[in-house]
């Protein structure tokens, strides 16, 4: 298309109204077409020149787009408070099970002899087999648990090949949590009390005479009263007695 000045169109539309009279309708749908389709601007010679369709320059969202930066998504505050929730779960539990395991968890006390003290040993000879003593003897229960252990009245014994020779009652204890506590216990050991002694003769002309110390020690264990626990303890020690030098060789326990 030739473009088109202002006073080209006035002088199209004065022939056009002359030639061929319009409705007012039609002349002003006429001026629209032209000033929309041809939009007008002053040039530097202050005339007015048509400038170019708006189609060809025009800018869309797509190509602004191009230029601008995606913006970050924001973090999810339910997703981070779902997994913080999740591991101090997971800590709880891991605290839960150690404390379980080893503060609530009740072990068998420890008893054993630590010593054992000789006094007024006599004996006979293979002919007459016999022997006569006093046993004073250290028992120790130690308490692993973090509670208190209390255990009742008991009786310990001195058995030689499974038959005892001698006894003694001891009475109840308190033990405190992680503690250690010690009774003496005394015996009075003879073999008169033997029912055979058959084996006897062969131990008194060697000079040693085997013998076993056992005990049994029940009572309760209560930690952080939450957990109550009734256990028995066994003491099973063995130790040779020598005659020769009245003392006490080869102390185990076990």
């Amino acid at each position: 298309m030739l473009p088109l000045y202002l006073g080209d169109i006035a002088t199209a539309q004065k022939q056009t109204l002359h030639s061929y009279p319009l409705p007012p309708r039609s002349l002003l749908s006429l001026l629209s077409i032209a000033l929309f389709q041809a939009p007008i601007m002053p040039a530097a010679d202050n005339k007015f020149h048509r400038l170019a369709p708006a189609g060809l320059h025009g800018k869309s969202d797509e190509e602004f787009g191009v230029f601008m930066k995606p913006r970050p998504s924001k973090p999810e505050r339910s997703s981070k408070c779902l997994v913080y929730f999740l591991a101090a779960l997971v800590i709880l539990a891991a605290v839960a099970l150690v404390f379980a395991f080893a503060v609530l968890r009740v072990e068998t006390p420890d008893v054993e002899l630590t010593s054992v003290a000789v006094k007024n040993l006599t004996h006979g000879s293979s002919s007459s087999p016999a022997f006569n003593v006093t046993l004073t003897a250290e028992v120790s229960v130690e308490n692993k648990n973090f509670g208190a252990f209390n255990f009742e009245d008991g009786t310990a014994r001195v058995l030689y090949k499974d038959m005892a020779v001698g006894e003694k009652n001891f009475s109840r204890h308190h033990v405190e949590a992680r503690k250690t506590t010690r009774m003496n216990v005394t015996f009075d050991v003879r073999s008169d009390r033997l029912r055979d002694n058959k084996n006897l003769s062969s131990d008194i002309s060697s000079g040693m005479v085997n013998l076993t110390n056992y005990a049994q020690v029940t009572g309760k264990v209560r930690v952080m009263k939450i957990v109550r626990r009734r256990t028995t303890a066994i003491m099973n020690c063995t130790m040779t007695l020598n005659l020769s030098n009245g003392s006490i060789q080869d102390l185990v326990c076990r």
